[in-house]
């Protein structure tokens, strides 16, 4: 990756902007770090990043130690706070030794660096045959009614029409599902593309009718929607009806052509929806909310409730991004997140209440990495026992 070195000087120098900071980011973390660059100078200058990194941790950790001790309750930056300025996330402890080319910690545990972060699904078929994607080979899976479905070797499967008028005698539904530290992208045969997070699931019909696109969704996906005409020259709706075990009957989204994300987990108390460009509109048995960009519309489910706020935009799409991405979040919902990421079970002791904390991490750190850093705020300790993640207050 070539960078321009007077990018690399304003981050040393404290001056970088978000995307520069993260383009030297992107550049530290590429390179072998047990290879020195062949330029003399770029090494220079990737050992100062290395020690400007490795000196805000310390001093981030430091830091929210003394706060602990100073103050039990309230809200805490997570140990790697330097991660919300630098969005370099878990890479500080792992990267600590990275010049002796040697891990600084040592993980003895049965959930294994590599286990979460794959593209990984199950797709069945109309017939009922599933197929897992993870292990078939790239290259055409099935071609039915005009309709070739292709695995490609980024972890996307797609619905191409291979001819211009697609006609099925009756509407045939596929259905594709990740399962825990795992995900997958599909493209259907309208073009729309949809990102599924861990442990979510798709059903969606193989050819979409004419006039008619709709999809039902469990779990967490990120939508871009194509935009299709009707032979009138109309807007056909695109629907993603929301099932969830904690609802009575299902939640629809209707859109246009837009990007937006859905996070619907059934242990989640809530279902959010947020927009990112067009125009949505979610509606329940209980009333609707219209969404412009940037805004989210909250579902709750203790009164079936809309309510509509400023997103957090970063916050939403870091699953898709590769990131862990928590702002304020209560230490429950951080490990039901770890949980669905690195298939783990969680049990807790003590209290729980009132641990909130803040930080950015990369979802390609192993769990034992993850947990290291929450632990190293003071808050919470704790232990793994095979796959379980037993988590208690310090």
């Amino acid at each position: 990756m070539n960078l321009p070195i007077h990018v690399i000087e304003k981050y040393l120098r404290g001056e970088a902007n978000e995307e520069e900071t993260r383009l030297v980011n992107d550049w530290f973390y590429s390179a072998d770090a047990a290879e020195a660059p062949a330029d003399e100078a770029l090494a220079a200058l990737r050992t100062q990043i290395g020690k400007r990194i490795h000196d805000r941790l310390d001093k981030s950790i430091d830091l929210t130690i003394r706060q602990r001790k100073k103050q039990r309750s309230g809200v805490l930056k997570i140990a790697a706070a330097a991660a919300v300025i630098l969005g370099i996330g878990t890479y500080f402890l792992m990267q600590r030794g990275m010049f002796s080319n040697k891990p600084l910690l040592a993980a003895k545990t049965t959930v294994k660096k590599g286990d979460a972060g794959n593209n990984k699904a199950t797709l069945i078929l109309a017939n009922g045959r599933q197929i897992e994607l993870d292990s078939t080979a790239d290259g055409p899976i099935d071609n039915k009614s005009g309709i070739q479905i292709i695995k490609s070797e980024d972890g996307k499967v797609a619905y191409v029409p291979t001819s211009e008028h697609v006609q099925l005698s009756s509407v045939a539904y596929n259905t594709i599902i990740t399962p825990k530290s795992g995900q997958y992208c599909v493209t259907l045969s309208d073009g729309t593309k949809a990102w599924l997070n861990a442990a979510s699931s798709l059903r969606y019909p193989v050819a979409f009718n004419a006039g008619s696109r709709e999809v039902e969704l469990s779990g967490e996906g990120y939508f871009e929607v194509a935009t299709v005409l009707s032979e009138q020259g109309r807007k056909i709706p695109f629907i993603v009806s929301v099932r969830n075990t904690g609802l009575p009957k299902a939640m629809n989204i209707k859109v246009l052509g837009t990007k937006f994300n859905v996070m619907a987990y059934d242990d989640e108390a809530s279902i959010e929806t947020t927009l990112l460009e067009g125009k949505v509109e979610t509606a329940y048995s209980t009333g609707t909310a219209s969404l412009l960009p940037g805004l989210q519309s909250t579902l709750e489910k203790t009164n079936l409730k809309f309510k509509v706020s400023k997103a957090d935009i970063e916050r939403a799409v870091a699953w898709k991004n590769g990131e862990f991405r928590f702002t304020r979040m209560d230490i429950k919902g951080i490990m039901r997140q770890i949980a669905r990421w690195y298939d783990v079970s969680i049990e807790y002791r003590g209290n729980m209440d009132n641990i909130n904390l803040s930080g950015v991490f990369s979802r390609k750190s192993d769990v034992k990495q993850m947990l290291d850093i929450l632990e190293a705020t003071g808050t919470v300790h704790y232990q793994l026992e095979g796959n379980k993640v037993i988590v208690s207050t310090k």
